[in-house]
């Protein structure tokens, strides 16, 4: 019988105690956590893997041997001392003021304490709380600090720059404590969605190693494409058995939908865990990244920001362009990095640089509609329902209903927005998006020797070829794809092929196109 998938569970105890699969993880953390240093910070993207790695390491640190009797640390030479641990996720304390983060630290701290029967004097800052935890704790053994989603409480005030400062000064007065109890210390580690400036929360910790990208931690979380093979097979075998399909063929589409994050020099990639465990218990591949969380502060940027996306496929950004950022200066880039929306496609050793892009289809479909909800005057649930639409359209060859659809997408986008912000290069860009995400073969700026196509949609009886023009004409369009004949490295697929002239105009938000079947 094959052992349960566990979907949402990020408790290595109950993962461990009631059946569910893991992946044994143990050889890298112990090369990180235990045959490294003390001190660390690591950022990956929700979903990721990083709630599972925390509480693995408590029961690690807590001497909790024979939940790893399967595993390979079990057999190393770890010493399985007992430590005492203090574990706080912030996603999990109220922080809807700095006022209640203060007070809601201090409870979490003190709940701590209680489950060692110790009992804590009424302290006013949280750091003076956790210094009389540590001290305290300190007398049964090195005290072991996990800390999940260090940065929920600013992230989720990012529209509120006043109040997440507020939130990022109590944290930063709060993370300060650790350093100074160095001797009473055995490891600790930061874990969180984004990365910010050490001077911003982590001025009075200086000493964190972060292992952010990190050779040593680039397998740390996620799947990789070995790990995929060596533990699903089965779950893969009857999912392509229900699909009535090589279970070859399902790996190559799990693969484009949900493998492509790189997070170091070296190119070592994984896929996201989430997704990949759901698509398998569901038997179904889908997007379901999208659907496990909004993430507001990231619609708001994008409203903030949108402007600086058009080249955001395969450009290079310097190390310390994407590592990290300032609340009150964010680099749209780096918190796209940050947060999985962009992962690592190469690096430029000679210039220390890196090129990013969207990882897999999975991540740009869901990065497409935030940012469609960010321009346009829909909520995030219409914008999906009518991408839904564009491809029901698109593979039905009903292209007057599929630009009705994408005309009205565009007539929500405000006046005041298309006329004075939006330039040429970010409607080729939008429309780029919009059409890129509607097929898994789709190819963006396709060179040939004729030139560079726009965009190539294949579905699965028809190739379409666009052309995009701005404030021009849709016919201008069209007779560059005949003159170019950018239809001829398709002949050979015996697929009907449709030529599509697109123009935009934005003096009054018309999008207008044309097309022609190529015969």
């Amino acid at each position: 019988m094959l052992k349960k998938l566990p979907i949402d569970v990020s408790s290595f105890k109950t993962m461990i105690n009631d059946n569910y699969k893991y992946i044994d993880k143990t050889k890298h953390i112990y090369n990180i956590f235990i045959a490294g240093s003390r001190y660390y910070f690591l950022s990956r993207p929700r979903r990721f893997g990083k709630s599972l790695l925390v509480s693995t390491l408590k029961e690690l640190f807590s001497g909790n041997k024979e939940l790893f009797k399967d595993l390979w640390i079990y057999s190393s030479d770890y010493d399985w001392k007992e430590h005492p641990v203090i574990h706080l996720d912030l996603s999990q304390i109220e922080h809807l003021t700095s006022n209640e983060l203060r007070i809601n630290l201090n409870d979490a701290l003190k709940k701590i304490a209680q489950d060692y029967n110790i009992t804590l004097e009424y302290n006013k800052t949280p750091g003076a709380t956790l210094k009389d935890l540590i001290e305290n704790l300190s007398k049964i053994n090195k005290v072991v600090i996990l800390i999940d989603e260090y940065d929920k409480p600013i992230l989720d005030h990012i529209k509120n720059i006043e109040e997440a400062e507020k939130q990022r000064e109590i944290l930063k007065s709060f993370y300060s404590v650790i350093k100074a109890q160095d001797a009473n210390l055995r490891a600790v580690l930061l874990t969180g969605v984004s990365k910010f400036a050490r001077t911003s929360v982590f001025s009075g910790l200086n000493n964190l190693n972060d292992i952010t990208l990190d050779p040593k931690a680039a397998q740390l979380l996620g799947y990789t494409q070995q790990e995929l093979i060596d533990n699903f097979m089965p779950y893969i075998n009857n999912f392509a058995n229900q699909e009535n399909i090589t279970s070859e063929a399902l790996i190559d589409k799990l693969k484009k939908w949900y493998n492509g994050y790189r997070f170091s020099k070296i190119d070592t990639r994984v896929y996201n865990p989430f997704s990949v465990l759901y698509a398998l218990d569901k038997r179904e591949v889908n997007n379901y990244w999208i659907a496990s969380g909004n993430p507001e502060f990231l619609i708001v940027l994008l409203k903030q920001k949108y402007y600086e996306i058009k080249d955001i496929e395969n450009a290079e950004f310097s190390y310390n362009s994407i590592e990290a950022f300032d609340i009150s200066n964010i680099n749209i880039i780096a918190l796209l990095f940050q947060t999985g929306y962009l992962t690592i496609v190469d690096y430029d050793k000679e210039y220390n640089s890196f090129k990013v892009n969207f990882p897999n289809f999975e991540i740009k479909q869901s990065f497409t509609n935030y940012l469609l909800t960010a321009l346009s005057t829909y909520d995030l649930n219409t914008i999906a329902t009518k991408m839904l639409n564009l491809k029901r359209a698109i593979d039905q060859n009903d292209l007057i209903k599929f630009f009705d659809i994408l005309e009205n997408i565009f007539a929500h986008i405000p006046y005041t927005l298309t006329t004075k912000d939006l330039k040429e290069k970010d409607y080729h860009t939008l429309i780029q998006f919009i059409l890129s995400v509607l097929s898994i073969n789709a190819q963006s700026e396709t060179i040939t020797n004729a030139g560079r196509i726009d965009l190539i949609l294949e579905t699965k009886n028809i190739i379409y070829i666009f052309e995009f023009k701005f404030n021009q004409s849709a016919q201008i369009a069209l007779q560059q794809i005949k003159d170019k004949k950018y239809y001829q490295k398709f002949l050979d697929k015996n697929k009907k092929i449709i030529l599509v002239g697109l123009n935009f105009n934005n003096l009054d938000n018309n999008l207008e196109f044309i097309s022609e079947e190529f015969h």
